[in-house]
């Protein structure tokens, strides 16, 4: 090789020269939220809309911070000046005060200035204030989706709140879980809920889980607030949703849940999962789901439920509409699981059947893989799957898509850590279509859809 043929190599100090160009700035003090990095956050969908999800794990991951008010300017001129229609916002797990909501409601949230419907604003610093903003400006906004949960508003923002149902006719799903709410709020929303006062029509998904129920001479007295549930079910004719996890009621609470449920013709969604009310709780839902209800989705996780229950819960099923049933984690043996297996062959298919979590033994993995085997059950419907060691079955967790429900709403990371960002991700959105079950009863299942669920 000839000496001209070689290349001829910098041998100077980049670093050096640089800096005598542009000088040696200091260190920006905090990461600058802009158009670029908002721009990698933003989930294109197949339908032309986008998602802007800006989770304050995954941002803190990323750049040692969360989305806070001084960003707030620079979001809502990125969503307003984005050539995609970005139609959800999820800023959970941020820094984000009453005076960053108040500039998010005034600037973006009221119709004609943006097309969100969907925010997601949970576990951030919000107050009573912000709750009072959003019940003045509830006639102009055309949200569907709000998810307040996890900021504390106590008892004057839960009356804030009511108020806001009773003016608002667009929002469909709310979340007011774990918000400090009393026992005198949630009075205030139930009335704000009833269809002889004329209020709210359009809410079709309730969450009031894990709220703290406060009354002036008892400080946890759970029989008030299943006084206030079943007042709900019996005044309620749109809720076909309602979610009541962590509220510590006990089994003769279910009393109240039974009496109400009876005069309601529109929930199919009961949730009901980490209480108390064990064996005569199950006993009570038993006798109710054998009057073949409407009900077709039931979660009894985490109730300290036995074989007892389990027993009167197969007597009840059998008549019911039921289609998921999620009874993990609770006490149930051999003995309690068999019963619930030997009715599960009924004129309704179960879509979702979860029962990890208890003391499965090896005559329960014996009739779980018969089932399998003979099309009862299926693989992707059960949250366990068999495995055989030295001749004996035993039964491993296996994750369906009902269980991801707890996952999807606490927006936790995926893989537990932000993945590196190599493109923008995009979505596509399914086309809406008859559910297919793969089972002989599928034009049983369409009849109580109703085209509502």
């Amino acid at each position: 090789m000839t000496p001209k043929s070689r290349k001829r190599r910098c041998i100077c100090d980049k670093d050096a020269l640089l800096k005598q160009i542009t000088g040696a700035p200091p260190f920006l003090r905090c990461t600058e939220i802009n158009k670029i990095r908002l721009g990698l956050f933003t989930e294109r969908n197949s339908d032309g809309t986008a998602y802007l999800i800006l989770k304050g794990n995954d941002i803190y991951s990323r750049y040692q911070r969360r989305i806070s008010d001084v960003d707030i300017r620079a979001l809502i001129l990125y969503i307003r000046d984005s050539p995609k229609i970005i139609t959800r916002l999820d800023l959970s797990y941020n820094n984000i005060t009453d005076v960053g909501f108040f500039k998010l409601l005034k600037k973006l949230l009221i119709k004609g200035r943006s097309s969100i419907n969907n925010l997601n604003i949970m576990n951030n610093d919000l107050t009573e204030e912000s709750i009072l903003n959003l019940s003045k400006y509830a006639e102009f906004l055309k949200l569907k989706y709000i998810r307040l949960n996890g900021n504390d508003f106590g008892e004057k923002g839960g009356e804030y709140f009511a108020d806001f149902l009773v003016k608002n006719k667009s929002v469909q799903f709310c979340d007011i879980g774990e918000t400090s709410l009393t026992l005198t709020s949630i009075a205030h929303v139930v009335t704000a809920l009833r269809i002889d006062h004329g209020a709210n029509t359009t809410i079709k998904v309730l969450d009031l889980s894990r709220i703290v129920p406060v009354f002036n001479r008892y400080s946890y007295e759970t029989k008030w607030l299943a006084y206030h549930m079943e007042y709900l079910l019996e005044r309620n004719s749109t809720i076909i949703e309602l979610h009541l996890q962590k509220n510590e009621f006990v089994a003769h609470d279910i009393e109240y849940f039974g009496r109400g449920l009876r005069k309601n013709s529109t929930l199919l969604y009961l949730d009901l999962g980490y209480n108390k009310i064990g064996d005569y709780g199950a006993e009570l839902l038993a006798k109710y789901l054998n009057e073949n209800p409407q009900l077709v989705l039931i979660n009894l996780a985490g109730n300290g439920i036995k074989d007892t229950g389990a027993r009167a819960l197969s007597f009840g099923l059998p008549y019911s509409k039921i289609r998921a049933l999620d009874l993990s984690n609770n006490r149930i043996t051999d003995t309690g699981l068999l019963d619930l297996l030997n009715t599960l062959k009924k004129a309704f298919y179960l879509r979702f059947f979860n029962i990890f979590g208890n003391e499965i033994g090896h005559d329960t993995c014996v009739v779980i893989e018969r089932m399998l085997l003979s099309g009862v059950l299926f693989q992707h419907t059960i949250d366990v799957r068999l495995y055989e060691v030295d001749e004996l079955l035993h039964a491993a967790y296996y994750p369906n898509p009902a269980d991801r429900n707890k996952h999807l709403y606490y927006c936790e990371l995926d893989f537990g850590f932000a993945q590196p960002i190599y493109h923008i991700t995009r979505n596509v959105l399914p086309e809406k279509k008859i559910v297919k079950v793969d089972c002989k009863q599928r034009h049983k299942l369409d009849k109580t859809d109703r085209n509502r669920f």
